[in-house]
């Protein structure tokens, strides 16, 4: 499209632009997964035709070779239901105005909950079974390929209802899933933030892709109007947003109590074989561990010349006279260089990755916020961006493709139905890749203390933002859905009551914040995943001692991290992390962490002290 006057350009003009102005090399190369609309729609016809022989199934597993054969055909429906729910899914997340790919994307919720509804009595027929007949399938050879997914029905006998009521939970799956997906529609496709005045007094739309490039800003009065443009607008929506969180932990605590599991989060924790012990001594080192992290934000505080912080003064660099803007390119040069100890083959891939469009980049109007890796058996691992050039969005980056390296590797090495790992291995990748940057940029510019020193302090706050805010929101997690069981309303103000006083119990006294912090937990996708954020502080900490090992070049590091990752789900995650060399079960894990954070908080006040 060409435009005749700079002005008509929405992003000339500090707008955002549409997604028909941005090059399709910079796009994710969908039409690899499906040419175009119509071969996902022939595709979408098939599912009867692989539905129809499982249902007829009904009542016949009862004998090794039946449970092989369902076992197989489940798994292709599987696999065709998963590639057509991530075409629809990515296409939406491109325009979430788009009603078209909304009303694809909605076909197929409804198709999978259609066909739980159908297939509910697979798993109580199986579970009618006694325990003998079961273990011996798991342990038999004929169902070898089976034998975790085996091992994981057992374990759910307890929890398994029958199967008319299963069928009955099955069928209100897509009504159980509506919190979430208004929610999603509300914030990224309904919302509109103001403009608002960068530094150079030019007026700059706000979005949530350019929030925290917002915060990064130097100006504190351009951060600040920032944060009261984006939360004032949170304000706005409060009821709709207390509605949908409400219904959703509703929902979570009305599952776990007719599974017959003590509460929301051990029914969340279950599939995974995590304790709920886990869960608690996470948040307990990090109260434990407030100590380092006040003595960061005291630092903080000195470098930008405050005498308190506020809740907008979290994200801008404290090296003062270091600007980093990183071109995607160069970002591009940074990773291959820092994950090449990871070996030649793991580079060959990230370069593919690159080359051959697994990356969507840039904001458009209507696009998705955030960044994520997402796509199946038999898709490329897509990685939904919206790059701003920050040094934080170097570092997304890396993440994401450290996500989409996981999965590729993953996908090559194991069978569709143990390729598929769990979140709570998925972000030990993604970190390592993190830390692996971290360590070559540090190296790279050994010689440079201010930009060595900018790099502590995004280690610093990338700490901050990994460990110690997701488990504030894990914790926040954990006390809304214990306060809906005992049948305490969450109304807008409890929900902001709530979240500041534990907002503050985190930040200590160097922060006195802005009310409107208050108001934060209305803004995190996050909390509609399901006792999904506590992974990436644990996550965090086991990603930071595979890499020390690795980098310390220690004798099969590097092949016992790179085994993690093709493993996919081939076992429970704690056992795969403990077999790689970590244990997470172990507190001191976390407190090795929680040390290296003091470590470093205590190089970056000796590189900053001249300046203090």
């Amino acid at each position: 499209m060409i435009f005749c006057h700079p002005s008509a350009n929405p992003a000339a003009a500090g707008g955002i632009p549409e997604r028909s102005e941005t090059p399709a090399r910079e796009q994710w190369d969908i039409a690899a997964l499906f040419p175009d609309a119509e071969a996902w729609e022939a595709a979408f016809q098939t599912i009867e035709q692989q539905v129809a022989p499982l249902a007829a199934m009904k009542g016949t597993l009862h004998t090794a070779e039946n449970v092989l054969s369902f076992y197989r055909r489940d798994t292709e429906l599987d696999r065709l239901l998963e590639k057509l729910y991530v075409y629809a899914h990515l296409r939406a997340d491109e325009d979430t105005r788009n009603t078209e790919n909304q009303a694809r994307q909605n076909r197929v919720r409804a198709a999978f909950a259609q066909l739980s509804e159908r297939l509910a009595w697979a798993q109580p027929e199986l579970l009618a079974n006694d325990l003998e007949t079961l273990q011996a399938w798991a342990d038999s050879a004929l169902l070898a390929d089976y034998r975790y997914a085996l091992q994981r029905l057992i374990r759910r006998k307890a929890h398994t209802l029958s199967p008319a009521e299963e069928a009955l939970l099955a069928g209100a799956g897509e009504i159980f899933s509506a919190p979430g997906e208004t929610y999603n529609l509300l914030t990224n496709a309904d919302l509109s933030f103001p403009s608002i005045q960068d530094a150079e007094g030019q007026e700059r739309e706000l979005s949530q892709g350019r929030f925290l490039s917002f915060m990064e800003n130097r100006d504190r009065k351009v951060r600040q109007r920032a944060f009261e443009g984006l939360y004032d607008t949170y304000k706005s929506v409060l009821n709709t947003t207390t509605c949908t969180l409400r219904t959703h932990v509703k929902m979570h605590n009305y599952l776990a109590r007719v599974r017959h599991f003590d509460s929301a989060l051990a029914a969340a924790l279950h599939g995974d074989q995590i304790p709920v012990a886990l869960y608690e001594s996470l948040i307990q080192a990090n109260h434990e561990a407030l100590a380092p992290f006040h003595a960061y934000l005291d630092l903080r505080r000195k470098m930008l010349g405050l005498d308190r912080l506020d809740m907008f003064d979290m994200y801008v660099p404290i090296v003062p006279e270091i600007t980093v803007e990183v071109p995607f390119a160069q970002a591009r040069e940074w990773i291959l260089a820092a994950c090449a100890p990871l070996g030649e083959d793991y580079v060959a891939v990230l370069k593919s990755a690159f080359d051959n469009r697994w990356i969507d980049r840039n904001e458009n109007r209507g696009k998705r916020s955030g960044a994520y890796s997402s796509g199946c058996y038999d898709s490329l691992p897509y990685i939904l961006m919206n790059y701003q050039g920050t040094l934080n969005d170097v570092f997304t980056l890396a993440h994401e493709l450290g996500h989409s390296l996981h999965s590729w590797l993953a996908n090559h090495a194991q069978p569709p139905q143990t390729a598929g790992y769990p979140i709570f291995i998925a972000e030990i990748a993604s970190t390592a890749n993190e830390a692996l940057l971290l360590d070559w940029l540090l190296r790279e510019k050994k010689d440079d203390a201010a930009f060595s020193a900018y790099l502590l302090n995004h280690y610093c706050d990338g700490f901050r933002g990994t460990v110690y805010r997701q488990t504030m929101f894990g914790e926040f997690e954990k006390m809304v859905h214990e306060l809906d069981a005992k049948g305490t309303p969450l109304t807008p103000d409890g929900l902001g009551d709530a979240y500041y006083a534990l907002n503050g119990t985190y930040h200590g006294d160097a922060v006195v914040a802005d009310r409107r912090i208050a108001w934060e937990w209305s803004r995190i996708p996050h909390f509609y995943y399901n006792f999904y954020v506590y992974k990436y502080a644990t996550s965090f900490c086991a990603s930071q001692i595979f890499a020390e090992r690795i980098l310390a070049g220690e004798p099969g590091a590097c092949d016992r991290f790179l085994g993690l990752l093709r493993a996919g789900g081939s076992a429970d995650p704690l056992d795969l992390v403990r077999a790689a060399g970590v244990d997470l079960a172990d507190p001191a894990t976390f407190r090795l962490a929680f040390q290296r954070f003091g470590r470093t908080v205590e190089q970056l006040a000796g590189l900053l002290a001249p300046q203090a």
